[in-house]
């Protein structure tokens, strides 16, 4: 029976973790440009409604590490922690939307969305895992160098290309 339970757990967390990924979304950006993660909700039923942007995990009350909010008609600038976090979306349409720009790798991790809704236990709550990926480069790791002589004498030619890398 001890192994039995022991399953049991195992197999109930497995489940568990696996249904909380669904309500994470996954986004990936580049360093340098810009990164939007979705939040909205439905302003036309609710009317305007306070929303906050954290990192990490949304905590069961309010905003920890919050980076940006909103009052539902403007964002409270007093509350955003970089000009880096914009909320470019329609606010008066519910758009709350969270614009992260030039991305850096230290951007990468967990960002939070709440929406405030009237009642206990009603807030709307979005997760969103940001991997950041480096920039392509450009210039090839190999430079390659090219080296070309020609030389002429009265009765010969001598054409003599080299080419190697470094």
């Amino acid at each position: 029976t001890t192994d039995l339970y022991f399953y049991s757990v195992i197999l109930g967390s497995v489940v568990l973790v696996c249904i909380l990924c669904l309500f994470v979304d996954l986004v990936e950006g580049q360093t340098g440009e810009n990164v939007t993660l979705t939040c909205k909700y439905d302003i036309k039923y609710y009317g305007a409604l306070y929303v906050c942007w954290n990192r990490g995990d949304i905590p069961s009350r309010g905003c920890g590490n919050q980076l940006v909010s909103t009052d539902g008609y403007k964002v409270k600038e007093e509350s955003r922690v970089s000009s880096r976090y914009q909320l470019t979306g329609r606010l008066d349409e519910g758009d709350v939307s969270l614009t992260i720009l030039k991305l850096t790798e230290d951007d990468a991790g967990r960002y939070g969305c709440r929406v405030e809704i009237p009642g206990l236990f009603n807030d709307d709550k979005h997760h969103f895992d940001l991997t950041v990926r480096g920039k392509k480069q450009l210039v090839p790791s190999v430079f390659r160098h090219i080296f070309s002589l020609n030389i002429k004498t009265s009765d010969m030619k001598f054409d003599i290309f080299l080419q190697g890398s470094k």
